[in-house]
């Protein structure tokens, strides 16, 4: 590694937690840096079509607006750039903490747990009404095709799935209504933990500012959650 990528990583894991979704696109490979300063990083990854940027100077914002163009996600990791960057690329705002999941061995099992397998396309019917309201199916059946969609079984029954999303963090959660406060989301969540883990990967979600739920449960597996949020800005409808 060269002094740039030394001072490039220093720089990021100075806010680790915040930053744990730049840091994993660029140790897998996903991530092109467009534009690199000691006041700021902008990078790209073109598969999920996303702009990361975490800066330091309106100046460095500046230049780094430029170089994004319209109809892409953009991910801020500062609060203070929102206003600039949403009404420039006319995007929509939301707002994760990101939860990492630090340990060598995945959270301990609480209790019986469902039967949970690989969903191929063949349940691309029975999982995409719950997700978004039938509103991602070639999302979900991409992840279903790369063998990354986990659901939990009753008696054959879909009780609920987890997956991993393209950009790498994991969720698409979703416990059906009838088997909900049984454990189920606990129970997938420890196993995509596990699973990640068995891949050489990093285990990391986003969760919701406002989901007091999702939140409590990231605690019980033993994750850490960020301090302060990052902004996801999406293209308007």
């Amino acid at each position: 590694m060269n002094e740039t990528e030394q001072a490039l990583r220093q720089a990021l894991n100075q806010d680790r937690l915040c930053h744990i979704d730049m840091i994993d696109s660029l140790d897998r490979g996903f991530a092109q840096i467009l534009l690199q300063e000691p006041e700021g990083l902008l990078t790209y990854d073109a598969a999920c079509q996303k702009y990361g940027l975490t800066a330091k100077s309106p100046a460095f914002v500046e230049k780094a607006l430029a170089l994004c163009q319209p109809e892409r996600t953009l991910v801020c990791h500062q609060d203070w750039l929102l206003a600039e960057a949403a009404e420039q690329l006319n995007l929509e705002r939301m707002d994760f903490y990101h939860g990492v999941y630090d340990l060598p061995e995945p959270p301990p099992q609480r209790g019986p747990e469902p039967d949970i397998r690989p969903l191929d396309p063949g349940w691309l019917d029975q999982v995409s009404p719950h997700y978004y309201n039938d509103s991602n199916r070639a999302y979900l059946s991409r992840i279903m095709a790369k063998g990354e969609l986990f659901g939990a079984l009753s008696d054959g029954e879909l009780a609920g799935f987890i997956g991993c999303h393209e950009e790498g963090t994991y969720g698409i959660l979703e416990v059906l209504p009838s088997f909900r406060r049984r454990g189920v989301g606990y129970a997938l969540e420890r196993h995509i933990i596990g699973w990640l883990l068995e891949q050489g990967r990093r285990p990391y979600c986003q969760i919701a500012v406002d989901n007091k739920a999702s939140i409590s449960l990231q605690n019980r597996l033993g994750l850490r959650l960020s301090q302060k949020p990052v902004y996801w800005l999406f293209p308007q409808d």
